[in-house]
């Protein structure tokens, strides 16, 4: 049988100790003392195991510390979609736009274009009486649209517009609504005519929505021969629209509430 004295049982433990400490030390290797490569493998193991926020993290670092690589343009969008992912959707909508800004010409710059919308669209749908992030949604829509080589997602982009504008439609009508209610009818009038200069020539299936609301304030204001010509636009031009319908007991009832 094999015994060790003290001295060697000595010298195994702080070669042990040693092994640890170095095994340590090399666990505990700050990143941004790593290279590229080492940040790089370190995500992707992350992002294979579905470590979001880890690999967020490294994602972040990676372009801290490395913005003239090469391939630099490839790890923002991967940050950008792990945002999006994620939930973190003002942080994906400022990387997205990030990226449109500065590689224009890039092979997925129309999916970019895409998930800016996407980014964008999906914070309108919180509720909350702020519609500013509405318009920039219109306004990021406009921008794809306006792009004659972008056709992947132009069906998606149309339906987002027009579901953001029928979102400010609806707020009009409700404002317009509240000073009718109020009884101040110059400013209702303004709304109204807000509404129209803004949204019905890309909107036209509201023409007969702003004609009965035209009639409900002719209505208001005792305006019988308005009341009475907006009914018979009504009754021409949209014979089976419901808004035709409630128009004509406009005029035999005092008040109607849309």
């Amino acid at each position: 049988m094999f015994f060790l004295n003290k001295n060697s049982l000595n010298i195994i433990s702080l070669i042990a100790v040693l092994f640890l400490l170095s095994s340590c030390n090399k666990e505990e290797k700050k990143t941004e003392e790593m290279s590229f490569e080492e940040l790089k493998q370190k995500t992707l193991s992350f992002l294979e195991d579905k470590k979001n926020e880890p690999a967020i993290e490294n994602l972040e670092k990676i372009i801290a510390q490395y913005p003239e690589n090469e391939n630099i343009s490839e790890y923002k969008l991967m940050l950008a979609d792990l945002y999006f992912n994620t939930g973190n959707l003002l942080s994906a909508s400022q990387m997205y736009n990030h990226y449109k800004e500065f590689y224009p010409s890039d092979s997925k710059i129309e999916f970019a274009y895409y998930r800016s919308v996407l980014s964008k669209f999906y914070q309108t749908l919180k509720i909350e009486c702020d519609q500013s992030d509405t318009e920039k949604t219109i306004n990021l829509c406009q921008e794809y649209l306006d792009n004659t080589l972008f056709k992947a997602y132009k069906n998606d982009i149309l339906d987002i517009k027009k579901t953001c504008e029928h979102k400010l439609i609806g707020k009009e009508v409700s404002v317009f609504n509240f000073y009718l209610k109020r009884g101040d009818y110059d400013t209702a009038a303004n709304r109204l005519k807000y509404l129209k200069n803004k949204h019905l020539e890309n909107n036209p299936e509201i023409e007969a929505r702003l004609l009965f609301l035209e009639a409900k304030l002719a209505q208001k204001q005792k305006n019988e021969d308005k009341l009475n010509e907006n009914i018979e636009i009504l009754a021409n031009k949209f014979p089976e629209s419901s808004f035709t319908k409630m128009a004509e007991r406009l005029s035999t009832k005092s008040t109607f509430i849309f």
